[in-house]
């Protein structure tokens, strides 16, 4: 039985378990066993208590995670979360996010830590964090500076990515010369600055009055697809890229690219609205965080200053939706001895943030 798996599952992380069926295509199974920690391991804490508890519980993307639970709490309490403090941590989180995924894309080579290393180096200020980035992107990444690349059309990027100067390069060649099945039309999840508040709030009720809604959250009905893609589907690179081929696996590679070529300019400027936070009275609040994964959301319920209740609804449980968008895809892949490999490339695309295995089961 084939079986591959990107790292060995935490007990306490969990999985996403993709069994593919043996009698042939078409037929799969989804299935993420990650647990809902966040009610067990914060309920009854102070909002502080809290924060720590969930800046350590969460490795991946950690900053996000606390950022989101300290404003959800102040947000909880009718307080101003003060988000521009946390707006420098969440930008350099998802800068070594966006660069340590672009740079081990091909999985052939453990990716040079450096860049990783000068990034931590230069986090805590904005103009050398900036500088840092530039570097990082025009040495290693793009192969020439940002605003050159980020003015190039689909043939340009076609032209780039041939020429295969960097490793980012060579992994969207890669996409191209190996195309997957049809691009996927799962809705994209609307980027942050768009909520309304009545969004926020029939969110907030599906994820205190149902915990499973948070396993296998919807969007208006339906699920969708969360991350830099839809973040920047209707802005340079990437959409031009999806006016010509579609969503691929080739375009969320290029959304990332393009999301870190424009970091330098919003960590010297303004940036994107990256985290919002909403109080709901009754001592309940709710905060959103973009991530590099996408959408990250807190909701927090207190009760004389202690939780009552906390859901956590990650980028995860979005992307990889029993129907969501790694579900459309496979249902057109071909059944061959390069299935698993073709699977794992969807996976990758959609970037996980737990371990993942894939299975050929006799029933799936």
């Amino acid at each position: 039985m084939p079986v591959t798996a990107a790292t060995p599952p935490h007990p306490l992380e969990g999985e996403i378990h993709i069994a593919l069926s043996a009698s042939g295509p078409g037929r799969f199974r989804i299935q993420s066993t990650r647990p809902p920690l966040a009610q067990r391991l914060l309920a009854g804490c102070t909002p502080q208590t809290a924060a720590v508890r969930v800046g350590l519980a969460y490795t991946l993307c950690g900053c996000a995670q606390r950022a989101a639970c300290e404003a959800a709490s102040a947000a909880a309490l009718g307080e101003d979360p003060s988000p521009a403090p946390a707006q420098l941590r969440i930008l350099a989180e998802l800068a070594r996010e966006h660069v340590w995924q672009l740079l081990a894309a091909d999985g052939a080579a453990p990716p040079d830590p450096t860049p990783l290393i000068r990034l931590r180096q230069t986090a805590e200020d904005a103009s050398r964090l900036a500088d840092t980035l530039s570097g990082i992107l025009n040495d290693s990444l793009l192969g020439e500076p940002a605003a050159v690349w980020l003015g190039r059309d689909t043939d340009g990027l076609l032209r780039w990515a041939r020429a295969g100067k960097t490793r980012a390069a060579q992994a969207l060649a890669q996409d191209i010369s190996e195309p997957l099945p049809a691009a996927t039309q799962t809705p994209l999840l609307p980027p942050l600055g768009d909520w309304t508040r009545a969004d926020i709030e029939r969110l907030a009720a599906q994820a205190l009055d149902a915990p499973a809604f948070c396993q296998q959250p919807l969007w208006q009905g339906a699920p969708a697809e969360t991350g830099a893609v839809a973040r920047l589907a209707g802005a340079g690179p990437a959409s031009c890229w999806l006016t010509a081929r579609g969503r691929d696996p080739a375009l969320r590679r290029l959304a990332r690219l393009a999301e870190l070529a424009r970091l330098p300019d919003w960590l010297r400027g303004e940036a994107p609205q990256m985290l919002r936070a909403w109080h709901l009275g009754e001592g309940t609040g709710v905060a959103g965080v973009e991530t590099a994964r996408g959408l990250l959301f807190h909701v927090v319920r207190l009760r004389d200053g202690r939780v009552t209740d906390y859901r956590i609804l990650a980028p995860t449980e979005w992307n990889f939706h029993p129907r969501g968008p790694l579900a459309e895809a496979m249902q057109a892949l071909a059944w061959d001895a390069g299935t698993i490999a073709r699977v794992e490339r969807l996976i990758h695309s959609l970037d996980p943030c737990v371990a993942f295995r894939v299975e050929v089961a006799q029933d799936a």
